[in-house]
């Protein structure tokens, strides 16, 4: 599991222990038995709909659908009955269904389906048979299958796949046989293959690679038992590139395209043990840019073929050993747009089709050297949304149309100097679905129309704060 997959379990975990170890009643007072639904989370579009996790005060955090509209948005299933909530979390498509891991308070967290109806909601597997979890995360769409880890109680936490049935929810390899498992990590799909990284007791933490001839480790690159901090898997085409460190030359990029042989370090970056360290792998056309240092530049925006001839450094945008931090970088078609500061401007908004002089600030949104701080950046289709302040505003909703001269605001979601927080960009149909902050600091879901450019609220407004369980 990475950090957001351990956070998450975390939360659901806490939650529902401080959940089942109060006695009242649910909650009745007030404005909340009658609110809609605050804190939508995990929007998945499903043809004319979309499906999510979202609180209610008299349901706690369930199943919700919407078909685009407030009245035919509600609750699609009771899973866990009364105020607790099942927490579904993960939710992904696969075909006509959503797979997504939830806890109907008997069998535990385990899988669960839903083709976007009551009646078509059901556990698909007690992995882990009684009350215990199973504990599915990382779901992750391969071919016809879901991938993801689990924990049936017998191998620990290891790689499994499901198509949306019991008789096909299954072990895909025990890499570390005992109860506590290889702990399967960073799942990214190449092609027909999944990559990702785990732990036997041979070799330590490792990458590793699952296709028709089954799953192989990949690579020993801190030979022995000793783990190799492995991440930013991101696919280029048919390979895989990612970034791994050895006490010999830090963190520094490297690929693979499935085979032992073929697995190796695309550049030394930045020769020594200290590497180049770099992030943000964002693929755009025939490379993947990233942030990285040189012992001249700083952090910059680099980008590579997965080639050694073809890992270069695009623009000193902060010239000399100082940072500009290229960050949140985007591909909207063949460039990618990306935060900066050049040490004039603040963090702004930046773009760059890959050559020095095709590198340039798009917009100082917050003239001078205070600083917009663009952030959230999502592509549908030639238009970049995101999140950034101005002076007269918090953090917003913007647009800027690829080819285009000036961002634009779309809309100050929480007037005033206190920020709305916009992200969970999510494409379907004509809009944008996401989540944002009211007035009152309610986390809703909204719809960006992308033809009017205008936004309405999907829910009931209310007129009070609403606090999840969670928080």
């Amino acid at each position: 599991m990475d950090a957001t997959d351990a956070r998450t379990l975390l939360l659901i975990s806490s939650a529902l222990l401080a959940l089942d170890a109060s006695a009242g009643p649910a909650p009745t007072d007030g404005d909340d038995a009658n609110v809609s639904f605050v804190a939508p989370a995990g929007l998945v579009p499903l043809d004319r709909k979309f499906v999510f996790g979202a609180y209610s005060p008299s349901g706690g955090f369930e199943l919700w659908v919407s078909d685009g509209k407030t009245a035919g948005t509600h609750p699609l299933k009771d899973i866990r009955a009364g105020f607790r909530g099942s927490y579904p979390v993960f939710l992904t498509r696969l075909n006509n269904q959503v797979l997504f891991a939830a806890d109907d308070g008997s069998a535990g967290i385990e899988l669960w389906r839903t083709d976007g109806t009551a009646t078509g909601t059901q556990r698909v597997k007690d992995i882990h048979q009684g009350g215990e979890s199973s504990m599915p995360t990382a779901l992750t769409h391969v071919g016809n299958a879901i991938y993801f880890i689990a924990n049936d109680g017998v191998h620990g936490f290891e790689l499994w796949k499901s198509s949306g049935t019991a008789a096909d929810t299954t072990l895909v390899a025990d890499i570390a046989p005992g109860a506590t498992g290889s702990m399967p990590r960073h799942l990214t799909v190449v092609a027909s293959r999944l990559f990702f990284t785990a732990s036997d007791p041979k070799h330590g933490t490792e990458l590793w690679v699952s296709d028709i001839s089954g799953a192989r480790r990949l690579s020993d690159i801190n030979a022995g038992a000793a783990d190799t901090q492995i991440d930013q898997l991101t696919a280029l085409n048919d390979q895989l590139l990612f970034v791994a460190s050895d006490d010999t030359h830090g963190a520094e990029l490297w690929r693979s395209n499935g085979s032992t042989q073929h697995t190796t370090r695309v550049a030394d970056i930045y020769a020594g043990p200290e590497g180049s360290r770099p992030r943000y792998l964002t693929e755009a056309g025939s490379d993947v840019y990233f942030q990285a240092k040189d012992p001249r530049h700083g952090y910059e925006l680099w980008k590579s073929d997965g080639t050694s001839a073809g890992t270069l450094l695009v623009k000193d945008i902060r010239r000399g050993p100082a940072n500009s931090l290229p960050s949140h970088l985007t591909r909207v078609q063949n460039e990618v747009y990306f935060a900066a500061t050049d040490g004039t401007h603040g963090v702004e908004l930046w773009r760059s089709d890959g050559t020095t002089s095709g590198t340039t600030l798009v917009q100082d949104l917050r003239a001078g050297p205070d600083s917009s701080s663009p952030g959230r950046l999502f592509a549908t289709g030639s238009m970049l949304v995101f999140a950034a302040g101005d002076a007269a505003r918090g953090w917003e909703l913007w647009r800027l149309d690829h080819g285009a001269g000036a961002a634009r605001l779309i809309s100050d979601v929480r007037p005033g100097k206190d920020s709305s927080y916009p992200g969970n960009f999510v494409d379907w149909n004509d809009t944008v679905a996401f989540s944002a902050d009211d007035e009152y600091g309610n986390v809703r879901l909204w719809l960006l129309d992308k033809v009017r450019s205008s936004v309405s609220l999907l829910g009931t407004p209310v007129t009070r704060r609403i606090k999840p369980d969670s928080e």
